[in-house]
């Protein structure tokens, strides 16, 4: 089953209209977690979080739920963290038990677009928080001691403000994805600058060409 490309186009219309209220997200102290103001997760799908790590955390994210085949938190659709956020965002990955992430920015524009959450390769660990993440085959992470492999897919030519031309690169990507994740146990996690650009295929958001997609596996501890 493959469903067709989606772009989260009328999230305006759906604010002015009080049909999917974002309450949460437009509270003072959330306000500076937004990449941008009119991009905002909706109140009755958001992500939220119950991982405490600091005295600062908060239970807010810019991040919604979305539904898949079989239910409705087969994905979550989040921006690309700012530098106050990369730890919320771990504290997400964590709890939510997310073993597939996707990052679809174009690699020109990464830097401006995405605060580095990631550990490079052959680099040092990434320390965020309680959190050390490494670039491994397959990558991992720690926490207390505890630690999770997450696979990590970056699709490095996605348009800025636009969609690929060709469906087949995004149907690989979503085969890819399922050699390491059969089934909607968790939730896959993806990422573009904002949440509202990417397309979902097959209940996953959008891929690229098989030379454009660089995986990596990251270990959290």
């Amino acid at each position: 089953l493959v469903r067709a490309m989606l772009c989260v186009t009328s999230q305006a219309d759906y604010r002015s209209d009080k049909i999917y209220p974002t309450a949460a997200s437009e509270q003072p102290e959330n306000v500076k977690k937004n990449r941008y103001k009119d991009i905002l997760p909706f109140d009755h799908s958001r992500v939220k979080l119950s991982l405490i790590t600091s005295d600062t955390d908060s239970h807010y994210i810019n991040a919604n739920f979305i539904k898949g085949v079989y239910g409705p938190r087969a994905y979550i659709a989040t921006q690309g963290p700012l530098p106050t956020t990369v730890i919320d965002f771990w504290r997400m990955i964590w709890e939510y038990e997310v073993l597939v992430r996707c990052r679809f920015i174009c690699k020109y524009k990464l830097n401006k677009k995405c605060e580095r959450y990631w550990a490079e390769v052959d680099g040092s660990p990434l320390h965020c928080g309680p959190f050390s993440i490494t670039c491994v085959n397959p990558a991992t992470a720690l926490l207390l001691q505890a630690t999770r492999t997450i696979y990590h897919f970056h699709y490095k030519n996605w348009p800025d403000h636009h969609v690929p031309s060709s469906i087949e690169p995004i149907l690989q990507l979503v085969r890819d994805i399922r050699c390491y994740q059969p089934d909607d146990r968790v939730p896959v996690c993806i990422h573009c600058r904002s949440h509202s650009q990417a397309p979902l295929v097959g209940g996953r958001e959008g891929g690229s060409s098989r030379p454009a997609i660089e995986s990596q596996s990251h270990g959290i501890v």
